[in-house]
């Protein structure tokens, strides 16, 4: 069984498509948060009546809180229900700075927390940029948000720009929250060139280095499935998902741990089996 934090399948494939791969996972233990990225969607879709198609009556998540019509964020949050909100995605927008774009938490970041908060989702730091990740965690922890990075890699291991740093990481674990480990090859090895592959193993590599710096009881799988455009050499659906607790063990976790990875860490985090 898997919980995975980060599926990209909702904005990926046509409502068809997606309903019948999703019959599929239901049928074989997999669970996941299945993200809804704002940020590709026409205009039209972008509010909160547009974003309800989306929905698989599944756990969602909002990617990108800033690309939603301004006046409707407030609604989407509380009644879309998502588990978790991201703030941007890569660049700027009117919240924050995202990936490339070292820029503080604006005003309005700011306010999108502390509704976040008091509507019970969790703030996701993923395509955060350094300065704005550190703004948005101060605020997240002043106003009682909980916090999570749903799908990144190791920035110690993989210096790309979406990976998270060590600190960042505890920071994230000392604030009760988790980690989600995407199976992206650039992520894992910032020294490819683009369209070079990586392997399964430098998944695994990530996903203990994690466990040392932040604790295992703060590190998910986040494969981040259908929003990149490869994956790594063995682990390119949620079948070969589901088989990563046998690396997990043969790479030195125990049976406690790996469970714990794979996917108690977050129901926990989530608290309610009405979201899985």
């Amino acid at each position: 069984m898997v919980f995975d934090l980060h599926n990209d399948i909702a904005t990926a494939l046509p409502e068809k498509d997606r309903s019948e791969i999703l019959r599929g996972y239901d049928e074989c233990g997999y669970k996941a948060v299945f993200a809804i990225w704002v940020t590709g969607l026409s205009d039209s879709d972008r509010g909160k009546e547009g974003l309800h198609k989306y929905r698989s009556g599944r756990a969602a998540g909002i990617e990108d809180l800033g690309s939603v019509l301004s006046q409707d964020r407030e609604c989407v949050l509380r009644e879309l229900s998502p588990v978790y909100a991201s703030l941007t995605w890569n660049g700027r927008n009117g919240l924050a700075g995202g990936v490339g774009a070292e820029l503080p938490l604006t005003r309005a970041g700011r306010r999108a927390i502390r509704i976040m908060a008091n509507a019970g989702v969790a703030l996701d730091t993923a395509h955060l940029s350094d300065t704005s990740f550190y703004d948005a965690f101060d605020e997240a922890v002043k106003t009682g948000c909980r916090i999570l990075c749903s799908h990144t890699a190791s920035r110690a291991l993989s210096d790309h720009p979406r990976s998270i740093t060590d600190e960042q990481a505890k920071l994230i674990a000392d604030a009760g929250g988790v980690i989600g480990v995407a199976a992206v090859p650039a992520f894992l090895d910032a020294k490819l060139s683009y369209g070079e592959n990586c392997r399964r193993e430098d998944y695994i590599k990530h996903v203990l280095h994690f466990c040392e710096v932040a604790g295992a009881d703060h590190v998910c799988i986040g494969s981040d499935l259908y929003g990149a455009e490869y994956y790594p050499e063995g682990l390119t659906d949620i079948y070969d998902l589901l088989s990563l607790d046998g690396d997990l063990a043969a790479a030195g976790l125990t049976a406690e741990e790996t469970a714990a990875v794979m996917h108690i860490n977050a129901e926990k985090f989530f608290r309610t089996e009405s979201y899985i």
